[in-house]
């Protein structure tokens, strides 16, 4: 195999170990979306039932057929994406799954096709109290309430909310996500009050569990912790995984004043050795998410986030044979050209990048070590 996305097992147990010992005596449930963040659905699935993990979640039905097929027959899955859709379903029931009601629309229909099937569907119900995509609004109450009066046909397990800004730093962070705490327990407590079990309660993410410990509930959710890329500061003692791995198929010596890659971005100011690697932006080196928010207070953080890397480190970099070498000029389509004037190396030694394993999984196949 030239090229991998390469995959520490021992480093993705680590994570979840720390998870695990964070979580306390909540139960952990395993975010499995996005192919397992790029990791791997079913191997990723495999590494947290070893971790003694057997609640997973994803955003897919067809995730959930999967993960069946896989062998995962007996663990609890959550659908983390409410539906009327009436063939998406019955893939969560004929899969036995957990879907997610977040209107009351997805309440009537999923009710309905439940009593036509003859069966009872278990459900959570989801509150929005700030993401903006699913749930009902807190000042809905009396619709959440009328699913467990009436929807005779839901067998409604849990209840859960989802933090939009966990991951902010300071102050802001930290106010947003009490707003949305409480705004969630609220409605538990209406639930509550009318006389129902609002079931498996569940808020926190990655970010909520290791910045806010009250919002641990019954269960948190956790899905970039186990990748070791929290987007906020510090490690927790999780180690990061999945980085791309390419073997150099040309080594050569160039003179000074030869130029490398398209637009001729970079000049030789010296006789040196480059390596000719082929893995590039179409196997998810050098892509990152785009800037996709425009407002004046973003684009200045984004200009500032910018600035700082061209400060701390102005070119890419891959490691080959433990060494850091720059990477020379524009990085191609299919081809990277890396500076080795300095080091021992051959046609056949393996090159190291660091890739977004969520875009990178997507397209290279995946060694687990």
């Amino acid at each position: 195999m030239i090229k991998a996305l390469v995959v520490e097992r021992d480093a993705v147990l680590q994570n979840l170990k720390v998870v695990r010992a964070k979580a306390a005596n909540s139960a952990v449930i395993g975010v499995l979306k996005g192919n397992a963040y790029g990791l791997g659905l079913a191997e990723t699935a495999r590494m947290m039932r070893e971790a003694g993990i057997h609640l997973f979640a994803v955003t897919e039905p067809s995730d959930l057929s999967r993960l069946r097929d896989a062998g995962f027959t007996d663990e609890s899955v959550l659908i983390l994406r409410s539906t009327a859709i009436a063939s998406e379903l019955e893939t969560i029931i004929d899969c036995g799954g957990t879907a997610t009601i977040g209107s009351y629309d997805a309440a009537v229909a999923a009710n309905s096709l439940a009593e036509t099937l003859g069966t009872v569907l278990s459900v959570h119900i989801e509150i929005d109290t700030g993401m903006g995509r699913y749930g009902f609004l807190p000042n809905e109450s009396n619709k959440v309430i009328s699913v467990f009066r009436y929807m005779k046909n839901l067998h409604i397990t849990g209840m859960y909310t989802h933090f939009a800004n966990a991951f902010a730093p300071g102050k802001a962070g930290e106010k947003a996500v009490r707003a949305q705490f409480d705004a969630f327990m609220e409605t538990v407590s209406a639930v509550r009050e009318a006389g129902f079990d609002p079931g498996l309660l569940h808020a926190a993410n990655s970010s909520a569990l290791f910045r806010f410990p009250y919002t641990r509930l019954d269960a948190v959710r956790i899905g970039s912790a186990y990748t070791g890329r929290l987007p906020i500061r510090g490690n927790f003692g999780l180690r990061k995984t999945g980085h791309a791995e390419c073997a150099v198929v040309e080594t050569r010596w160039i003179e000074k004043g030869t130029t490398i890659g398209y637009g001729s971005a970079y000049k030789a100011r010296r006789r040196m050795r480059i390596a000719v690697i082929p893995l590039g932006s179409s196997d998810g080196f050098c892509l990152e998410k785009a800037h996709d928010v425009y407002t004046f207070t973003d684009t200045l953080h984004f200009m500032w986030q910018e600035l700082k890397k061209f400060l701390r480190s102005p070119h890419r970099t891959v490691e080959i044979n433990g060494k850091t070498c720059k990477v020379l000029g524009h990085v191609g389509t299919l081809h990277t050209v890396a500076d080795i004037t300095d080091l021992e190396c051959n046609p056949g030694d393996m090159a190291r990048f660091e890739v977004n394993p969520l875009i990178a999984g997507t397209i290279l196949p995946k060694r687990y070590i």
